[in-house]
């Protein structure tokens, strides 16, 4: 596992990883739309790439130091911990080119609000009573509405789950998140993800009093399309 100490420095870091030791992959589906005659969606991946940040702290400054939305990220937070049913939710609005081309009938296949908000409290509840539990996990996929979706159906959450655990260094507790996803897109979503995973973090050690702490972050395929690298490395 690499260990980074900020956003910007695993961006960088994972950039060069992408480019120098991806293998080429030509995927048949994107979400749910069939791009296997696209060369636009020829791919570069690695495969079990893991990493760990140790300054959280640094990860929304340098989120939006790279690019990223700061409106769309805190409105999309919002979205996700609301206790209301949110589908599509106005958050998407904020990067519309990107997320409009996936409604159908004015909603979405899953918003991450309608996995996350019904989890959001007894996971909480869990740590407050249990602070060195292994239990606390808010899961994304769910295998009952999922795999029917399997081959482009519908699209199929990228993130699997959120585990948080309290620990404890130097004296202190510290709420970590370790963030697991099966499909991670660099150029599009990646930054998007991390900040999205650490803000849930930040909101659940804010109920809980509790010192921010490490981001470890797991993927199955990350990856990047030729149409969005700026790079000769095809």
């Amino acid at each position: 596992m690499r260990i980074f100490e900020s956003l910007k420095d695993a961006v960088n870091e994972i950039e060069r990883d992408l480019h120098e030791m991806g293998t080429k992959v030509w995927p048949e589906t994107y979400q749910d739309k069939v791009v296997v005659d696209d060369p636009e969606f020829e791919t570069k991946e690695l495969q079990g790439y893991s990493y760990l940040i140790t300054r959280p702290e640094m990860i929304k400054p340098h989120f939006v130091e790279l690019g990223g939305s700061l409106t769309y990220l805190e409105e999309e937070t919002l979205d996700r911990i609301n206790a209301a049913w949110l589908n599509p939710g106005e958050s998407y609005k904020e990067r519309e080119t990107v997320w409009s081309q996936f409604l159908h009938n004015g909603k979405f296949a899953y918003t991450y609000n309608e996995r996350i908000r019904i989890q959001l409290e007894p996971i909480v509840e869990q740590l407050s009573l249990n602070p060195n539990t292994r239990q606390a996990v808010i899961s994304i996929y769910d295998f009952n509405r999922d795999l029917p979706n399997l081959g482009g159906k519908a699209r199929i959450p990228c993130s699997m789950y959120y585990q948080f655990l309290i620990r404890k260094r130097n004296g202190i507790n510290y709420l970590d998140v370790i963030y697991t996803m099966r499909s991670c897109d660099f150029y599009t979503h990646f930054i998007y993800d991390v900040a999205l995973a650490d803000e849930l973090r930040k909101y659940i050690a804010w109920v809980l009093k509790l010192e921010g702490g490490h981001l470890t972050h797991f993927i199955g395929s990350l990856h990047f399309y030729k149409k969005d690298c700026k790079k000769e490395v095809f």
